[in-house]
């Protein structure tokens, strides 16, 4: 699989291959085998291939990730490539206040609700593509006219969603 990680404005092509328990992972130049065990949830165990091992953990919401091991915390955002083609994050819109799918996925949950108001950059739902949960931003401050989708509904790329008036 093969994602962006952006860290401090910077974006990193990240490829992660899996075989039962260990992934070979490729982060921008740099080649590295790891094993990773999960305890649950929000811990796991990773060992390096030189043999350091680490308790990671891991709390995610939407694209954002903080992953924390030793003393060390660090604070990124996980994207499919296919979405970044975007050249902004407002491309996400048809035109108007229509925000349209960027990608075919399924509509995990629905953040407000009809007649909310809402300002430029608010999550308005989980769109589920590629097992990634993206977060469906409205593209300016107004009011939720209405959702086109339900929760639990599979749409195809370019397929309108909702409507910020």
């Amino acid at each position: 699989m093969k994602f962006v990680v952006r860290h401090h404005d910077e974006d990193i092509a990240v490829e992660i291959e899996r075989a039962g328990s260990a992934y070979s992972l490729k982060i921008g130049e740099r080649s590295l085998n790891v094993e990773m065990i999960a305890a649950n949830q929000f811990l796991s165990t990773l060992r390096l291939e030189d043999g350091a091992q680490y308790l990671v953990v891991h709390h995610r919401q939407g694209n954002a990730h903080e992953v924390s091991f030793g003393d060390r915390t660090v604070n990124l955002e996980l994207f499919d490539p296919l979405s970044l083609k975007r050249t902004s994050r407002e491309d996400q819109t048809g035109g108007g206040g229509t925000v349209k799918a960027a990608m075919p996925g399924r509509i995990v949950r629905i953040l407000v609700a009809e007649g909310d108001v809402v300002t430029k950059g608010a999550g308005l739902l989980i769109l589920e593509a590629m097992k990634m949960e993206n977060e469906m931003i409205s593209p300016r401050d107004g009011v939720v006219r209405s959702f086109l989708v339900q929760a639990g509904q599979t749409v195809e790329g370019g397929t309108e969603l909702v409507i910020v008036d």
